[in-house]
């Protein structure tokens, strides 16, 4: 960070105090989120409850029942003998945490009933021995019928919790709202904005199926749906949720609470923004607050996992090897803790915790009244306390030495994080400390930053000036201007002093060992026309000179593309294995070929890197490691994933044998007149995004998405991905002989800059895609290759749509997050971007499909 030494420390403080204030306010850039997030984590560890809820408890399929019983899903008379049992012993509420989509009919159960309709048809069942036949194979049935038991043991039990999903991936949607969903939905409501919809509330079309037997003799049924925050954890519970047009569905902890407390359905109201009621009694409401208007509720977290409730494994309940009282008038939540079938989620106390017991947490907040708040004059004191520690490092730091300084902003530090702890602990308020921590923590490392800056300049002209050249030819090596803006600068320096000579000299050489011979020339001319020969400069200036005349006359083989110089390989090479047919394109990492495995007879592609392309000592290494991607690439199988057979070295050639796909690549489709009709690129784009989501989860960077890296097949009109890491590993161009760096137009800014980068940086690129078979047009454009980084570090992307009128609002802000420079702002994982896509193709479809209705 660059610090203008001759600014005053106030004005310092107060620009980044009213950053923050701003950032506070309006929630923008709010980049403290995820550092707030971790510290309610803490706070959440810290407070967790050791005590057992003596109104809970678990039934939970473990692995050793799996053992005892055989693979789940178990037929559905042990659910049904279970909820027996649990009946008899007295549960109040018996809540069974595991969806029931469809019928469970096996063969066996089938051709029994298929044989009774048909003997009912013979008529040989009225009388006689065709009766005593016909009532034996209707016991038959009965017994094979597990389906019947289990709406039996729920019609008995009369105090059996079912749960609902709403489908998050499916494009299509719900015509029309089943009737048990109706009847267990909210009546009641306030609050509702002016288009009589909930503010900001989660709406859902599709809801996985229930078996309607089992609907419609249950005493409650609420949705089982969390979400996750943009780190994958789950901290909140969402009690009520949209449906269709006007249905407000509870959550599957509400409806136990409703059964346990005899609630019905005019007792319950959800007031929107601010929380939902219970009226538990003439006189006595509860209020479940949320914290924004999304209506999510905070689950204040016991310990876990195993250890916030008492746990019962299933075969003991199944085998009434338990006492009764340990049910009696309790609510018994069943749900699977083994390993395989359990819906686990990574929350505050666990990176591995059970659905069940995520559910029962919730549960125990209303039952206890036990909950995370944010009251309404709690940010006022935020914004107090974040403006006191702005006063802070603009006033009373700037007058401090740095000891002092980082002592009492420790103190501040440690004492604001004390307070919050405090107030979580004896009151659950939720105070955010992360901006008011952020703020002195940033100021201190400025100012003091500042100062030693200031302590180590000297007031001498020919130091600031030799610090001046410095930072001259320090700028092109960062990439951070353009060419012509460097030379200006220093035509205004006395070129006479030989050190300003001796700076151009090496600015000219790194020209030179880049390739780019062209501006090793202009850089090298300036040299010369103030004062004849520098060191070597003519003999280097002829050498260059005549260089580039050869380039002109065309005697540089191979095609020059927006990716750089391809690989100069001027005859087919030949491998033992591989018999070589035709080359089928070239780029700045290699060469492709289709061609036949002698030994398989199989047609694959064939991709070869001439090792002779880079200086000596760096070819075994680039050989190393492009035998480590490939052999992580290898590892990916997906489908949209251009396989990996084979690679090795041969002839001082590397090479990777991979699947041979008849396509073309994207490229194609990004040039005006050739571009894809919005649904299809949408789709297009959505499946890239899910083929990354899959590669990330195993742990596998692309570093090279772009048009050419994936190919539209011919026949299926399907994707697949190439190049996995193959580009991320090679080496900058400098160390490649005669190569002109490529132009990085979907290159994330972190990945320009060489810090680490992870999936994010994929979904940039994949923002540049979508926005390039839009519009026909890259997002960022720069005259030479400095000018293009410096666009992608700092500029602001043009708007999709004013390039591009058909183009959604909806899908132009998708790109927009897609292209944050902020890697906390964009999309934290390639599958949200693919989830927000797959919505608007499904909207799409949806149109599509009224129209052709006629409506």
């Amino acid at each position: 960070m660059s610090i203008n030494k001759k600014l005053p420390d106030w004005v310092i403080g107060l620009t980044v105090t009213l950053v923050f204030l701003f950032i506070t306010t309006t929630g923008i850039f709010d980049f403290t989120v995820a550092l707030e997030l971790k510290t309610l984590d803490l706070r959440s560890r810290i407070t967790a409850s050791e005590e057992r809820d003596p109104d809970i408890e678990l039934v939970v399929v473990t692995d050793n029942d799996i053992s005892e019983l055989g693979p789940f899903p178990w037929p559905r008379d042990v659910l049904a003998l279970c909820i027996d049992n649990l009946a008899l012993a007295g549960a109040k509420v018996i809540a069974l945490n595991i969806l029931l989509s469809e019928p469970q009919e096996g063969p066996g159960l089938r051709a029994v009933r298929h044989l009774r309709a048909s003997y009912e048809l013979s008529g040989l069942a009225q009388q006689g021995a065709g009766l005593v036949f016909y009532k034996e194979l209707s016991k038959a049935l009965a017994g094979l019928d597990n389906d019947s038991k289990l709406y039996k043991a729920l019609e008995k039990a009369g105090n059996v919790v079912l749960p609902i999903s709403f489908d998050l991936q499916s494009s299509s949607h719900d015509i029309k709202a089943p009737d048990f969903v109706s009847r267990h939905a909210f009546e009641r409501t306030e609050g509702l904005d002016k288009e009589g919809t909930g503010y900001d509330l989660k709406w859902f079309s599709k809801l996985e199926p229930l078996v309607p037997s089992f609907a419609e003799v249950v005493a409650g049924i609420g949705h089982v749906n969390f979400f996750k925050d943009q780190d994958g954890y789950v901290r909140n519970q969402d009690h009520v949720l949209g449906y269709l047009k006007d249905i407000y569905v509870p959550s599957f902890s509400l409806a136990i609470v409703k059964v346990f407390k005899n609630l019905k359905n005019e007792d319950m109201t959800v007031v929107f923004g601010e929380g939902i009621n219970l009226r538990i009694s003439p006189s006595s409401v509860v209020n479940v607050p949320v914290i924004d208007s999304h209506m999510r509720t905070p689950i204040k977290w016991s310990e876990g996992p195993a250890a916030g409730f008492h746990q019962t494994p299933f075969v003991k309940v199944l085998k009434n090897q338990v006492q009764t009282s340990l049910f009696r008038d309790k609510i018994v939540i069943i749900g699977a803790t083994a390993l395989g079938i359990s819906n686990s989620f990574a929350t505050p106390i666990s990176g591995n915790l059970p659905a069940v017991e995520v559910v029962a947490n919730s549960v125990a907040n209303i039952l206890n009244q036990n909950f995370i708040s944010r009251p309404d004059w709690l940010p006022i004191i935020e914004i107090f306390i974040l403006a006191v520690f702005g006063f802070f490092i603009t006033l009373v730091l700037p007058r401090m030495n740095a000891e002092l300084g980082a002592f009492t902003g420790l103190g501040l530090v440690v004492g604001y994080f004390g307070i919050g702890t405090a107030l979580f602990l004896f009151s659950n308020t939720w105070l955010r400390v992360a901006p008011s921590i952020l703020l002195l923590v940033i100021g201190y490392v400025l100012l003091i930053s500042k100062r030693f800056l200031s302590a180590g300049k000297t007031k001498e002209d020919g130091v600031a000036h030799s610090s001046e050249l410095n930072e001259l030819t320090d700028f092109p090596s960062r990439s951070q201007g353009s060419f012509n803006l460097v030379l200006e600068e220093f035509r205004r320096l006395p070129l006479e002093e030989g050190k300003t000579k001796d700076l151009l000299y090496t600015m000219g050489l790194g020209y030179e060992q880049n390739g780019q011979f062209s501006k090793a020339l202009a850089t090298y001319g300036l040299i010369v026309e103030h004062g004849g020969n520098f060191k070597d400069l003519n003999e280097r200036v002829r050498r260059l000179e005549n260089m580039d005349a050869s380039l002109s006359d065309g005697s540089w083989s191979g095609r020059q593309d927006d990716e750089g110089t391809p690989v100069a390989m001027e005859t087919m090479p030949s491998f033992e294995r591989y018999e070589l047919m035709r080359e089928l394109g070239r780029g700045k990492t290699g060469v492709v070929y289709e061609a036949q495995d002698t030994r398989t007879k199989q047609i694959v592609a064939v991709k070869a890197v001439n090792l002779a392309e880079f200086g000596e000592g760096i070819a075994d290494e680039v050989a190393d490691r492009i035998f480590r991607e490939a052999e992580s690439a290898g590892l990916l199988t997906h489908p949209n994933i251009v396989s990996i057979y084979d690679f090795g070295k041969e002839n001082g050639l590397v090479y990777i044998s991979m699947e041979y796909v008849e396509g073309q690549d994207l490229g194609h489709y990004t040039r005006p007149g050739h571009l894809l009709p919005l649904r299809e690129t949408l789709d297009i784009v959505a499946g890239v995004a899910d083929t990354l989501e899959y590669a990330h989860s195993k742990g596998v960077v692309h570093g090279d998405i772009k048009p050419a890296n994936i190919i539209r097949i011919k026949k299926t009109s399907d994707v697949k991905l190439t190049d996995f890491g193959i580009a991320r590993v090679m080496p900058s161009s400098k160390h490649k002989r005669g190569m002109e760096p490529g132009f990085p137009y979907y290159m994330s800014p972190e990945q320009l800059s060489g810090k680490k980068t992870d999936g994010r940086s994929d979904v940039f690129s994949v923002g540049v895609l979508l926005f390039e078979m839009l519009t026909g047009q890259k997002p960022f454009k720069g005259d030479d290759i400095s000018d293009l980084m410096l666009s992608i570090a700092r500029d602001r992307h043009p708007s999709a749509k004013a390039l591009n009128p058909t183009v959604p609002r909806i899908v132009e802000r998708i790109i927009d997050r897609s292209l944050e420079k902020d890697i906390e702002s964009r999309y934290q994982r390639a599958g949200l971007m693919a989830e927000q896509l797959r919505k608007v193709v499904a909207k799409i479809d949806e149109v599509v499909a009224q129209k052709r209705a006629g409506f």
